[in-house]
C-alpha cells in the first residue's frame, strides 16, 4: 500500500507531471533547452563636461571699468575689482546645469592687500639696508610667503560654492614651509653672501661659499619640477567640498616628464637660432658694419628665444593640467583633462598678436578665449554623484592677507 500525505492524497513521484486543477492554468515545465536571461548591465557613470559661457565683450565692460576704478581711487578699488572679475567667471562656469559661485569680501581683501603692500615695502628697504639687519629684513618679509600663500588659498576656496556647498582647504601650513624652503634659501642666499660684504671691503672672497651658492641654484634646477609636484600634491590632495575628501594620485615623474621634453624642445629651437643669428651677424660685419651686426643678431636671438619661450610654456602647462586632474579626485568622484598642447600654443600666440596689435585693449577677449578652453578641457567622470555629497559648518574666519598678497605679487595657482 502506497503511503499518503496528511490529507490522504497520494504522492506523485518525480517523472509524473502534475495534474492541473479546474479553473487555474497548468504548470509549465521549465524548457532547458532555452538560452538563459542575460543579466543587466550595469550603469555606466555619467559623465559631465565644464561650460563657460563667458564672452569677451561682456569681460570687457567689466575690465574696463574696474580699470578706471582702481586708477581713479588709486588702486583702493581693485579689491573691488578683484570680487567683480571673480563672480563674473565663477557665475559664467557651470557643471550639469548648475553655477558656480564666488563670495568673498572687497573689504577683507583690502586689508589684505595693505598688508601684502607693507610686506612687499619691508622687502624692498631690507635691500639698501646694510649687513645683518637688511638680511633679517628680508628674512622676516619672504618667511611670511608660505603662510600666505596657503591663507589665500584657504580664503579661495572658502569663498567658492557650487549647488549651494562651500569647498575648504585643509593643507598644513607646514607643509607649505616644506614646500617652498628650498625657494626661500634660493632668494635669501645672494642676499646672504652680499650682507656677509664679500670682495666689498678689500677682503678676500671665499670662493667656497660661492660655489656653494652655485650647487644651491643647480639643486633649484633640478629640484623645481619635484616643487611644482609637491605643490599640486599639497594644492588637490587637502581640498575638500562639503564633507567630501579630495586626493591626488600623480606622480612626479609626470613633472620630471613633462619639463623635460620642454627643456628639449627649447634647446631645439636655440641651436638653430644661435646659427641664424651667427650669421646674420657675419653678413652684417662683412657689409662694414660691424657693431651693426652684433647688434641685429642679438635682437634677432632674442626675439626667437623669447617665440620659442612663448610656444614651450603652453606645452609644459597642457601636460601638467591633464596629468594634474586625471590624479585629482574628490572622494569617489574622478575627473578627467583633454588640453591639447598645439591648440594651447595657437590660442596662446594668437592672443599675444591680439593685444600687441590692439595695445592692450584686446586684453578681455584673449583672457576668455584662454579661459574658456582650460575650464572646457576637464571633465567630471561621475556628475550623479556630486548630488550626494553633504554640506558641512562654514567658518567665517578666513582672513583675506594671502588673497591680497598673492594679487600684490602677481602669483596664481591656476588651474
Amino acid at each position: 500500500m502506497e503511503e499518503t500525505d496528511a490529507a490522504g492524497s497520494t504522492p506523485l513521484s518525480p517523472s509524473e507531471p502534475a495534474a492541473s486543477v479546474p479553473g487555474e492554468p497548468a504548470a509549465l515545465a521549465p524548457d532547458e533547452s532555452a538560452p538563459p536571461v542575460p543579466a543587466e548591465p550595469a550603469c555606466e557613470p555619467r559623465r559631465c563636461r565644464l561650460g563657460f559661457t563667458g564672452s569677451g565683450e561682456e569681460y570687457f565692460r567689466i575690465w574696463i571699468v574696474n580699470l578706471l576704478l582702481t586708477i581713479i581711487t588709486l588702486g583702493i578699488y581693485s579689491a573691488w575689482a578683484k570680487v567683480r572679475k571673480m563672480r563674473y567667471f565663477y557665475r559664467n562656469t557651470q557643471l550639469d546645469g548648475s553655477l558656480f559661485d564666488y563670495h568673498g569680501n572687497p573689504v577683507a581683501i583690502l586689508k589684505g592687500r595693505i598688508l601684502a603692500v607693507v610686506l612687499l615695502v619691508a622687502y624692498k628697504l631690507s635691500v639698501t639696508l646694510l649687513g645683518v639687519a637688511g638680511l633679517i629684513a628680508m628674512a622676516a618679509s619672504v618667511a611670511a610667503l608660505p603662510w600666505l600663500l596657503a591663507q589665500s588659498y584657504r580664503f579661495r576656496l572658502h569663498n567658492s560654492s557650487y549647488r549651494g556647498l562651500r569647498f575648504r582647504f585643509a593643507g598644513p601650513i607646514s607643509q607649505a614651509y616644506l614646500i617652498f624652503g628650498l625657494p626661500m634659501v634660493v632668494v635669501l642666499a645672494p642676499a646672504g653672501v652680499a650682507a656677509l660684504g664679500l670682495g666689498s671691503n678689500g677682503q678676500k672672497p671665499d670662493f667656497r661659499l660661492f660655489a656653494a651658492l652655485g650647487l644651491i641654484y643647480v639643486i633649484w634646477t633640478l629640484g623645481w619640477p619635484y616643487l611644482h609636484f609637491s605643490f599640486k600634491r599639497w594644492q588637490h590632495g587637502h581640498a575638500r567640498y562639503g564633507t567630501a575628501r579630495s586626493s591626488f594620485n600623480a606622480r612626479a615623474r609626470s613633472f620630471y616628464g613633462a619639463y623635460l621634453l620642454g627643456l628639449l624642445m627649447l634647446i631645439g629651437t636655440l641651436i638653430p637660432v644661435s646659427i641664424l643669428a651667427g650669421v646674420i651677424s657675419v653678413g652684417t660685419a662683412a657689409a662694414g658694419a660691424q657693431r651693426g651686426g652684433i647688434t641685429v643678431g642679438l635682437v634677432v636671438s632674442m626675439l626667437l628665444f623669447y617665440s620659442a619661450m612663448i610656444a614651450v610654456v603652453p606645452f609644459v602647462t597642457a601636460r601638467l593640467q591633464n596629468k594634474v586632474w586625471i590624479g585629482t579626485r574628490v572622494a569617489s568622484v574622478g575627473f578627467s583633462s583633454e588640453v591639447r598642447a598645439r591648440r594651447l600654443i595657437a590660442i596662446t600666440l594668437t592672443n599675444l598678436v591680439m593685444i600687441v596689435l590692439s595695445l592692450g585693449l584686446l586684453v578681455p577677449f584673449a583672457v576668455i578665449r584662454l579661459m574658456k578652453y582650460k575650464i572646457e578641457s576637464i571633465e567630471v567622470l561621475d556628475a550623479d554623484a556630486l548630488s550626494r555629497f553633504v554640506a558641512v559648518g562654514v567658518d567665517g574666519s578666513v582672513g583675506a592677507a594671502g588673497e591680497g598678497a598673492v594679487d600684490v605679487l602677481d602669483l596664481d595657482f591656476g588651474l
